[in-house]
């Protein structure tokens, strides 16, 4: 990812002890511990116990149960759609948005907000009031916060290919900026509840689908 090397500069710039193929499966409260599963490079599983001072844990998302154990989900639980029109893959009356559905997107505001005139478009088109399916092209945001006053405005579609939403010359996502800053706490608040979620959403119009349930 083009992200990456800024925020890796963070990473030491911070001396962060960055870990991969480790997975929280216990915490003792009491004597101030936490056990990992670690993924060795031979395939094994090792459980290691560490100490800490302070803990802070993201539990693994997952979908709520009415869905997960529902007719909707997929074998993993989430409401399966196609990613592309959003429509479920069995049942043409129901559309999904958001973190529940199962497309590979990131699970973000700004994902929802492109993927709202979609399924209003597609379920239209089911009414039979549109002629023409709309597709969302997976396009998510995550404005990385690296320190205060500069953010990495990470965004992305599908295949983790680059979308950004400016040109280079005024805020380049792939580098942390103060612009980026001042969009996240200023811009972004205002767009979410006094546009998207009261249903004013001017500038996320669909794209056309070239063909129904194209990948």
């Amino acid at each position: 990812s083009e992200y990456v090397p800024a925020l890796m500069s963070y990473i030491d710039k911070y001396a962060v002890d960055l870990r991969f193929s480790q997975r929280l499966v216990a915490v003792d409260g009491a004597n101030r511990t936490a056990t990992f599963a670690c993924n060795l490079p031979d395939g094994s599983v090792e459980h290691r116990t560490e100490a800490f001072d302070m803990l802070h844990v993201v539990p693994p998302q997952v979908a709520p149960d009415f869905i997960a154990q529902s007719a909707l989900a997929d074998a993993t639980g989430w409401v399966d759609v196609d990613p592309h029109t959003l429509r479920h893959r069995r049942f043409d009356n129901i559309h999904a948005l958001g973190d529940v559905a199962n497309t590979s997107n990131a699970k973000t505001a700004a994902a929802a907000r492109k993927q709202a005139p979609v399924v209003a478009n597609n379920v239209l088109v089911a009414l039979g009031r549109l002629p023409t399916l709309a597709h969302y092209d997976g396009y998510g945001s995550c404005p990385l916060t690296v320190e205060r006053g500069k953010i990495v405005l990470a965004e992305f579609t599908y295949g983790g290919t680059l979308a950004p939403s400016f040109p280079g010359w005024l805020l380049d996502g792939r580098q942390p900026t103060r612009l980026a800053w001042l969009l996240k706490a200023r811009v972004l608040p205002a767009l979410y509840w006094q546009a998207m979620l009261k249903g004013r959403e001017w500038l996320a119009r669909p794209k056309p689908l070239r063909a129904e349930g194209a990948e």
